[in-house]
């Protein structure tokens, strides 16, 4: 009994399905990638050869950074697309080698075929939680402080001026400056904006962070009431509705942003506008080990269900690779209503995915 459980998991059969289905995905991967570097080398290249002899410097020094920098980006991207397209092409031309014919003939168990989808789903989703969770945060962040491509150019660490945080019944307006030790500047801070009637509205020159949590120190503060009352520049520690890695993230999409600060701007003690956005972010990093796996099911089911016999149909499995691209998409609309607060992000993130496995589930049945 455990040698055969051990063929199967392990056997050549298993292995070679597993090959094909990862060289399957490498290959879409690939192509998917250089169209990408394309399009993004059309647009930055000057600017890196410029960055280069500006500062006397060998040009694959920036370039050979930035490029490993995208493509952590661009393979987080593609990677579900890839799980579909890799495996069911793989499958496709397994079916027309009549390798699943011949292994049947000879009888190995059709069950080989589940355990190398196993395989794939492990190392695939391990692969996508990784990404989705720590590499493409640091490569994003890395590349912006390279200064070069469209991510330097949009969450560039500098001032943003005339921001607005409102969390309960305090609204807080300001300068913002977006790094490592952030701060805000010409500071207005509104208090009872939720009750119809405003309690007070206290100015300051500037705020810093003094715990790293909620604990912000006012200096140059200004503070009006029922009977104004100057507070002059004497520094004043204030409880807020605000933690640093709002002000060092600002503007930045959840998903892009580090476990760490992630995890802490979820953790507000007022629920904030953008909480259903944070909420998605971390229920796609819990589910990310799952997603592949879900979408490469799905694939090798409706590859089979190409075939008449041995004859592959060409218009149905267009049909179905179509119908495959668009289960993908839906993965990608149901995370949209999560972000949006559509439906709830405990929903519509885990509830993408058992869609997903129970329709594979179900295709899988009907194919011959």
């Amino acid at each position: 009994m455990i040698d055969r459980l051990r063929i199967l998991v392990l056997g050549i059969a298993t292995r070679r399905a597993l090959s094909d289905y990862l060289l399957g995905t490498g290959l879409i991967l690939f192509i998917l990638a250089s169209i990408a570097y394309t399009i993004d080398l059309a647009r930055w290249f000057p600017q890196i050869r410029t960055a280069a002899a500006e500062r006397d410097v060998s040009l694959l020094s920036l370039l050979l950074p930035y490029l490993g920098q995208r493509g952590v980006d661009i393979v987080t991207r593609m990677l579900p697309v890839a799980a579909f397209f890799g495996p069911f092409i793989a499958e496709i031309a397994r079916r027309l080698r009549l390798e699943t014919v011949i292994l049947a003939t000879a009888g190995v168990s059709p069950l080989y075929t589940r355990a190398a989808l196993m395989w794939l789903a492990l190392l695939l989703g391990l692969l996508n939680w990784g990404l989705e969770a720590s590499w493409r945060p640091a490569a994003v962040w890395a590349q912006v402080d390279s200064g070069f491509g469209g991510y330097a150019a949009r969450f560039r660490r500098d001032w943003v001026e005339g921001k607005w945080f409102v969390r309960g019944d305090i609204a807080i307006r300001g300068d913002v400056l977006r790094t490592d030790t952030p701060e805000m500047r010409d500071v207005l801070i509104f208090e009872g904006v939720g009750g119809g009637a405003l309690r007070s509205i206290r100015g300051a020159e500037r705020i810093v962070s003094v715990d790293g949590r909620y604990r912000w120190r006012m200096e140059g503060v200004t503070e009006w009431r029922s009977e104004p009352e100057a507070g002059g520049d004497r520094p004043r520690e204030v409880e807020l509705p605000l933690v640093p890695e709002q002000l060092t993230y600002y503007g930045v999409l959840p998903y892009m942003l580090p476990t760490p600060a992630l995890n802490a701007v979820s953790d507000l003690r007022a629920r904030a506008p953008e909480a259903p956005a944070y909420a998605t972010a971390l229920w796609r990093r819990w589910t990310a080990v799952f997603l592949p796996g879900a979408i490469a099911y799905l694939a090798i089911a409706l590859a089979n269900l190409g075939f008449e016999g041995r004859r592959a149909l060409i218009p149905r499995l267009i049909a179905l690779g179509t119908l495959g691209y668009a289960s993908v998409v839906t993965v990608k609309v149901f995370r949209s209503l999560g972000q949006f607060d559509i439906l709830p992000p405990a929903l519509s993130v885990p509830g993408s995915l058992l869609l997903l496995a129970v329709a594979a589930a179900f295709v899988a049945r009907r194919a011959p």
